[in-house]
């Protein structure tokens, strides 16, 4: 009895002991494939395109090497803010990936409703780097919400009616270099 006892022990010691293990992506990787890394433990390398100025919880990765790619980063529980002045330095980040929000043609269909109900509230403000890191341009002589709604259906129906999907890394640490 006691030795299945040690050897159960010695087996959950193991299994638990061995840690979470994380994967390397870049940039490049996460923006094509971020869905098959979905709720897994990620590592990423990148310059710090721009952090939001409002919270500082929202931080844009692009790649070293340069690029239009970008990742969203939001700090995780227990982290405190990104420091607003590293924009423009390389953050190694570890963090799990998530999926921000899906959009479908319902997702729009409510949008536009409430819009259509409460007007475009005066003063709004569509992040330009939120845009670029989903993929959607807006000109500043269009109504942003409008022209993102368009944007989207434009998008879904690229993906053959599929929705669009965002991700973003949740962030569990970080060092900046």
């Amino acid at each position: 009895m006691k030795n299945i006892l040690l050897s159960t022990m010695i087996m959950v010691c193991l299994f638990s002991c061995k840690g979470t293990k994380t994967t390397e992506i870049t940039v490049e990787d996460f923006s094509n494939k971020a869905n098959t890394f979905v709720d897994q433990a990620v590592t990423i390398k990148g310059m710090a395109k721009h952090i939001c100025q409002n919270s500082g919880r929202k931080l844009f990765l692009s790649s070293p090497e340069g690029g239009n790619k970008l990742v969203t980063v939001f700090t995780g529980e227990g982290l405190d803010a990104f420091d607003k002045t590293t924009v423009g330095k390389t953050y190694t980040v570890n963090g799990i990936v998530r999926i921000t929000q899906i959009i479908d043609e319902d997702y729009l269909n409510e949008w536009e409703k409430e819009i259509a109900e409460q007007g475009v509230m005066e003063g709004t403000h569509i992040c330009s780097t939120e845009q670029q890191a989903a993929g959607i341009e807006i000109s500043e002589d269009e109504n942003p919400q409008l022209k993102q709604i368009k944007s989207y259906r434009e998008k879904i129906a690229e993906n053959g009616g599929q929705p669009v999907i965002n991700y973003h890394i949740e962030c569990t640490s970080f060092t900046i270099e």
